[in-house]
This record gives C-alpha cells, structure tokens and sequence, in this order.
C-alpha cells in the first residue's frame, strides 16, 4: 500500500485527528462499555505537591464521573462526583469546584479546583507535540463484530501528551489565604475514546516519567490471553522513538500488592535497550468492583532513573481478581 493510499485509508475510518477531536464524540449510538475520558497530572515535588483528575463519559450507563486528587504535603484532597449525562455542562464548568477548560486545543488546557481549604490555578502547556497511538478500527464498526478481541476491552481511540504545569495553590483557613505556592513542574495528559471494559483487563501497567529533556511513556497490558504494549520517547531536538517490547519486575509491601518500585527493560524500534526504575513516593489504591470480579489499580506518584538521569511522573498499576 503506498502512504498516500494508506493515508487516505486513516482518514476515511477516523483516525486522522483534528482539534474537534479534543471534546466529546457523539455518534447517537454507542456500543457496551463505551467509555470516553480525559486524565491529567502534573508533579511538583519542590512544593511536595501532586495533582491526579480523570473526567470520564460512561455513555452505556448514561453518566459521568470525575475524580479528582490533590495531594500536598502527603495529605490527599478528594473530589469525587457522578453527574447524569443529560446534567453534564458543555462547557465542563462542573460546580463552584472543578472547572476544566480547553484553551487552545492540542496545545494548552486550564483546570481550576477550589474547596473550603484549597484554591488550585492550574495551566497545562504542552511541552512535545500529541503523540496519537489510535491503531485501530473505529469504535462503532465493533457493533457488527461477533468475535470479542483485546481491541474490544481497550479504548480504541488514544493519544497523550507530557506536559508543563504553572499556577497557583493557595492554602486557606478559616476562609482566609495563609499561603500561596508557586507551581512549577512537568505532568501528562491523555485522551481516549472507545470500548474499554476494566474488569475485562487481566494487568496492566502505565508510565509517564518526566525527565528535564524527554519523557517516557509507554504500557504493557494483559487481557483475554493476549499481551498489548506500546509507548513512545518523546526528547528534544530529536525525532520521536517507538517503544515496542518492555518488560517489567515489580516489588511491592507484604500485602504481595501495592507496589513500592519497579524496574522496566524497554527495546526501541531500532533495538536499543533502556532500563528504568522507579521508586514510590506516593500511592493511592482505587477500587473497582464489578460483576466480573475486583480491579484494582494503584495510582503511583514516583521517581524515576534512566542512564544516571532523574525524573519524576506516575506509574500505574491495575490488575483483576475474577470471582
């Protein structure tokens, strides 16, 4: 196939982004376990502050949930809220507490949070261009399929970019502010869109590590017998290298569950080998149960190493008991 007849064949089933692609999809119908989702984070561990937030469109079940956590000084902020669809604002101004906004698409988003304690101020500009993995058919031809496949359990649709995070955090008492932090660090964002069906995932394993000139960010997955993994190292001044095999060793606490480091040997489109390992700083452990059994998934602020550099960012881990 030539590139230009390949080309036309991405754009004809979708794939082929454009800003529209920034909100939310509507085709009028949409098949099981359909799942729509925009995650940020940002780590700023000079002010020992982190920030994790996931807005997500369950159009099967007909609503919408946000999680929000914001963690200073080791203390976590919670914001958790589940709003019908036909309640959902278009605007994504949520209440007097969350308010995400898409300021230049592609480019650079905006998300305010505030409670009775906290005023967070937040500018996400990207630092690397998108990086858009979407590889597979559009989400609504698997309404005519009958064979379940691992692209039925993943979201189909899927791009990420690292990030630079600048604002403010103000920190109140009594409804007065008694101080004001400057935040300055690196994060990530993704964007997916498609049939994701947790419980159907068997393991998984997701990274975003900032480093002053490049990111890392790559996941290996386990479901229905299959193994699916794939990432990208972003650096600059240099063209974009594709992750095709990582392998992974994990230690965690007694519990034999959550995880405290890991080590990931990665091998490049060229054969190259990296090794990095990270180190937990924080965890926070989410729950999902199902009628399939229980998710688990640990949401890991850590430290990374890469060839005698340092860098922060997530790794995330996710496995399934069936009952």
């Amino acid at each position: 196939m030539t590139k230009e007849k390949k080309l036309k064949k991405q754009v004809n089933i979708g794939f082929e982004l454009s800003e529209k692609d920034e909100y939310r999809h509507d085709w009028g119908k949409f098949p099981p376990f359909h799942n729509e989702s925009w995650y940020f984070n940002f780590i700023d561990r000079p002010n020992r502050v982190f920030l994790i937030t996931r807005l997500s469109y369950h159009m099967d079940k007909k609503k919408s949930l946000i999680l929000l956590l914001l963690v200073i000084d080791g203390k976590t902020k919670t914001y958790f809220k589940e709003i019908p669809l036909e309640k959902m604002p278009d605007n994504w101004e949520f209440d007097a507490k969350v308010k995400y906004y898409c300021i230049k698409p592609m480019k650079q988003w905006r998300i305010k949070f505030k409670n009775s304690r906290v005023n967070l101020d937040i500018k996400f500009e990207g630092r690397f261009p998108i990086f858009n993995s979407a590889e597979g058919e559009d989400p609504l031809a698997f309404l005519k399929k009958d064979q379940i496949k691992t692209d039925q359990v993943f979201a189909q649709m899927h791009y990420e970019q690292p990030m630079i995070a600048t604002g403010t955090l103000d920190l109140k008492k009594n409804g007065e502010i008694i101080e004001t932090r400057n935040i300055k660090g690196l994060g990530h964002r993704d964007h997916s869109w498609g049939i994701r069906d947790w419980a159907g995932i068997d393991a998984w394993n997701w990274v975003s590590a900032q480093f002053e000139d490049e990111t890392i960010n790559f996941y290996k997955a386990e479901a229905l017998g299959e193994v699916k993994q794939d990432g990208i190292i972003y650096s600059k001044g240099a063209d974009n290298i594709r992750i095709e095999n990582i392998e992974v060793t994990t230690k965690t606490k007694e519990n034999e569950k959550t995880p405290v480091s890991s080590t990931f040997i990665l091998t490049d489109e060229n054969g190259k080998k990296r090794t990095i390992e990270s180190k937990t700083i924080f965890s926070q452990y989410l729950p999902l149960p199902s009628e399939k059994g229980l998710t688990e998934i640990y949401e890991q602020v850590a430290i990374f190493t890469c060839n005698g550099k340092e860098g922060d960012g997530i790794s995330e881990y996710l496995s399934t008991t069936r009952d």
